[in-house]
């Protein structure tokens, strides 16, 4: 069925107008149904009367005119012989003696289906009469076909749920599209185009698609062309610094220009991230040789403790990044908690899943912050002691770190009681 030059409504209007008429027609069918058993034992019970009513119509002058108006008002068409003469109210009927062989004998009535409809005829003195139903023929079915309005209810259900389905396709698909979208995949595409105004949308979403992937590719190449211009006079500026005599100002200065550095490298890690499977320098490591080396570097930080043991297990994971991931974890505990709370380091391995956990005890994050802080460029504004250094890559780089390694990171947080980042990393053994 093509509807293909009609509007969504129009089409949906259409298959409800179908589906409710087809419906209508098949229950009443249904409804009113009779087996040809039935039907021979409703004539059985009628045969005196419709006996009387076939000698009635030739025991006067036959009226043929009267009869006709007569049959189309009852919806029958009637058939009267003698010898070779023919009185008919509508189309010709089976001549009596074909009708008389093998039909089933009710009293005096003959009964008997021919060509798909239902005959009942009987000889009266010199006349044979021969009476055909419209409506019988409608309703009587011979055996299990009295079933059929059933099924083609059924039918009619499975054919308008298809008919339903291949026009809501379109919409489907936009919908996927609309998904893989917001999940960042601006390289989808919806490859089928119906020609409705559905194609229009899913046309669209596909131009929709196409300029974003535009805009956030040019976005990247500015992005790294301008970090790029940066480390440049960053770098001259530390050779002329290390040309000046060490003090106060060149100390800050330095400070600041280092903080910068790191700045820059972290946006151009943001983006080298973004294809880690070809980035990635995996390699087996002793997690508690890695463990013990980052946490060397806090040995003058008293809050930082190790709750538990370290298991002795290996790992696959790229060194830089796994320390850079933990070591960030560690520091934001530091800067959210408070003076005298400590920072909870635990590490457990279970069914190949290695669980990191480093927890404060700071003020927490308010809910409504928890899914802003792994996004790029974001700050969670209600965090206690929050540094304002940075420009909030340090969260998002870590979960980029550990969606490349295959993991995930999660955070649970309640206001007055502090934070705990877990990072979750598949078990390699050696």
């Amino acid at each position: 069925m093509n509807f293909s030059h009609l509007n969504l409504y129009a089409r949906f209007f259409l298959i409800f107008t179908f589906t409710t008429i087809s419906l209508a027609i098949l229950i009443i069918l249904g409804s009113f149904a009779i087996s040809e058993d039935e039907a021979v034992e409703i004539i059985r019970e009628r045969e005196a009367s419709l006996h009387l009513m076939m000698t009635n119509l030739v025991s006067g002058p036959l009226d043929i005119e009267k009869l006709t108006e007569e049959a189309k008002k009852n919806r029958v068409e009637i058939q009267i012989t003698q010898n070779e003469t023919y009185w008919r109210t509508g189309s010709v009927l089976p001549p009596p003696e074909e009708l008389r062989q093998g039909a089933i004998r009710i009293g005096r009535l003959h009964f008997k289906k021919q060509n798909s409809n239902y005959f009942l005829s009987a000889d009266l003195q010199d006349y044979s009469i021969t009476v055909t139903s419209k409506i019988a023929n409608l309703i009587v079915f011979p055996g299990w076909i009295i079933y059929w309005p059933w099924v083609g209810i059924i039918f009619v259900f499975g054919f308008s749920y298809w008919l339903l389905g291949s026009q809501l396709a379109p919409i489907n698909r936009a919908i996927i599209s609309a998904s893989e979208i917001s999940e960042g995949n601006f390289k989808y595409r919806i490859d089928n185009h119906p020609k409705n105004d559905l194609g229009t949308l899913t046309r669209g979403l596909n131009t929709m698609a196409e300029k974003i992937e535009q805009l956030f590719a040019a976005k990247t190449e500015l992005l790294l062309s301008v970090s790029h211009e940066l480390r440049s006079p960053m770098a001259r500026m530390k050779v002329l610094l290390a040309l000046l005599d060490n003090g106060d100002v060149e100390i800050k200065l330095n400070k600041e220009i280092n903080q910068m550095d790191e700045i820059v490298e972290q946006l151009l890690e943001s983006e080298r991230l973004k294809d880690a499977g070809n980035l990635l320098n995996i390699d087996t490591y002793y997690l508690p040789n890695v463990m013990a080396e980052i946490l060397r570097q806090f040995n003058e930080e008293p809050k930082v403790r190790v709750d538990g043991h370290v298991p002795e297990i290996a790992l696959q994971i790229d060194l830089g990044r796994f320390k850079f991931l933990i070591k960030n974890l560690i520091e934001n505990a530091l800067k959210h908690s408070g003076v005298d709370s400590p920072v909870l380091i635990s590490c457990s391995e279970k069914n190949d899943l290695l669980e990191i956990g480093i927890r404060d005890f700071g003020k927490g994050i308010d809910e409504r912050e928890i899914e802003r802080i792994f996004e790029p460029f974001s700050q969670a504004g209600n965090i206690v002691n929050r540094s304002n250094s940075g420009v909030g890559l340090g969260l998002y780089l870590c979960r980029q770190i550990t969606l490349a390694h295959n993991g995930a990171i999660e955070v649970q947080s309640a206001l007055g009681k502090g934070s705990t980042f877990t990072v979750l990393l598949p078990v390699k053994v050696n």
